[in-house]
């Protein structure tokens, strides 16, 4: 099983102490330890900021103004470009495509971090190829029903710093040992 472990840049999981002074790496090794048949690899996403609120529109501004419809078979179009990814997006999908499994730590899963940041970018990716992804955090502020809303298969409280016996446990449960048939 193939698990790809997405952490924020500046939102690096805090190790327990006495651990190892790189966090996402010691973050993968206790679920290498845990679960020894599964293939960990790390991706570091950039943390984003949250969403910035937009000014009150202005009396006749082009947002009040009612949209226009184009239809594009008559300008001889087939589709209209849209902007290019950024370079962590779509990184961040070329590795999803490959895993079986989607990781992502945040110190704490708000409704803010389910909209913006690894966890929405994480989500958004892995939808597109059916991968479920599982959210480790150090406190869960959010209900069932917003995670499922964000395409997020579920969410664990492994603590603030992590505990290694409580992430140990959320990857058994995810990468269970393969069984002889």
């Amino acid at each position: 099983m193939h698990v790809l472990l997405v952490t924020a840049e500046s939102d690096a999981p805090r190790p327990p102490a006495g651990g190892r002074t790189d966090a996402s790496g010691a973050l993968a090794d206790v679920w290498r330890d845990a679960a020894p048949h599964c293939v960990v690899e790390r991706l570091e996403l950039p943390a984003s900021a949250a969403p910035e609120r937009t000014a009150a529109p202005v009396p006749g501004a082009a947002a009040e103004r009612p949209a226009v419809l184009v239809p594009m078979t008559k300008l001889g179009l087939r589709s209209v470009a849209s902007a290019p990814a950024a370079p962590h997006l779509a990184r961040l999908a070329d590795r999803v495509g490959a895993a079986d499994l989607v990781v992502v730590h945040v110190d704490v899963l708000d409704t803010a971090a389910l909209h913006a940041g690894p966890v929405a970018d994480s989500a958004a990716a892995a939808a597109a190829h059916a991968v479920p992804v599982v959210v480790l955090t150090g406190a869960d502020l959010t209900s069932r029903r917003a995670v499922a809303a964000a395409g997020v298969a579920g969410v664990h409280d492994v603590g603030a710093p992590w505990d290694a016996g409580r992430l140990a446990r959320v990857a058994q449960t995810w990468c269970p040992p393969r069984r002889p048939v």
